[in-house]
């Protein structure tokens, strides 16, 4: 690791680091790059905390748009909608919203600036990530004030939620991040247990997998297998938890299959290219070259090009 250009995992998946990729103008930074998506044009999306919230490149990093600036409490997770839209979380302002490419809004979910108490299970307080089915409705995980996952309508209907604090199945301990498998299935990186679990649609514990070390952000391939960032324990934890030696578990990129048998990865929690920092989010463009953001201040937004 360390080296421009070197390769990185191993396994069935390899991948090539771009050095250098994202090409920001003068006096632009990656600021927590915390959420990052690629739409059906092959444009990355990075979600951060910097004076430009949305920073949209193509594939060789070269900056096509931004915008947002001033819109955004705190920057969370992006998804890319089949429709071209995006849908951002902000735990700044405890709100979901739906976007145009070109950051016209277009809906809002949540009271912005105006949470339930914290673990009252009512949405929204500080909500994490979100998710689309292929009916088009929604999941969105409620991860830092509460610890519930939220299924609505396309339209902005909740039909249920579930989950509560705790360890065992279907409780949480911030639940990070959701996936919608080509399955149907529901997937929940809860960070704070280690673990994925997994779900019906209908939110009906199924399974649960380890070998995750604190998981931010977790989506399939075109496979079926499963690409997990995995903060490790370089950042962010209370004063109530376990401090690990951060190389003992380190922060980075691991490929599974849908029930947690591992395939791949990489990451040594440094900042050196190619190296993953606090590793947060990930995505995937038409090619399969994965896009990995982190978090921490001044923490990048990487490219990695898939060689095998």
């Amino acid at each position: 690791m360390g080296e421009s250009g070197i390769r990185v995992s191993y396994g069935k998946y390899v991948y090539e680091h771009v050095p250098g990729w994202g090409n920001l103008p003068d006096g632009w930074e990656w600021n927590h790059a915390v959420g990052v998506a690629v739409d059906g044009q092959d444009r990355v999306f990075v979600y951060n905390r910097s004076e430009h919230p949305i920073i949209v490149l193509d594939t060789d990093g070269n900056v096509l748009n931004s915008w947002g600036e001033g819109q955004f409490g705190s920057a969370h997770h992006i998804e890319a909608g089949p429709d071209g839209s995006l849908y951002t979380t902000d735990i700044g302002d405890h709100t979901v919203r739906k976007w145009t490419a070109d950051g016209e809004l277009l809906m809002t979910l949540g009271t912005p600036n105006d949470p339930p108490e914290m673990f009252s299970g009512e949405p929204f307080n500080r909500p994490t990530d979100i998710a689309i089915a292929a009916d088009g409705t929604l999941y969105i995980a409620d991860g830092y004030g509460n610890a519930r996952i939220h299924h609505y309508t396309a339209t902005g209907e909740r039909i249920r939620s579930w989950g509560e604090p705790g360890e065992g199945p279907g409780q949480f301990r911030i639940p990070h991040a959701v996936c919608v498998s080509s399955e149907g299935l529901i997937y929940v990186a809860d960070r704070e247990n280690s673990r994925i679990q997994v779900f019906t649609p209908e939110g009906q514990y199924l399974s649960e997998w380890g070998g995750v070390h604190r998981p931010d952000h977790i989506v399939q391939g075109p496979d079926g297998n499963m690409f997990v960032t995995d903060l490790g324990f370089y950042q962010g934890l209370g004063p109530d938890q376990p401090k690990s030696n951060a190389l003992s578990h380190p922060a980075g990129v691991k490929i599974m299959t849908p029930t947690g048998q591992w395939l791949g990865g990489w990451g040594m929690s440094s900042d050196t290219p190619g190296d993953i920092i606090a590793g947060h989010a990930v995505a995937m463009d038409s090619k399969g070259d994965l896009y990995v953001g982190e978090t921490l201040d001044g923490a990048r937004a990487q490219k990695f090009a898939r060689v095998a």
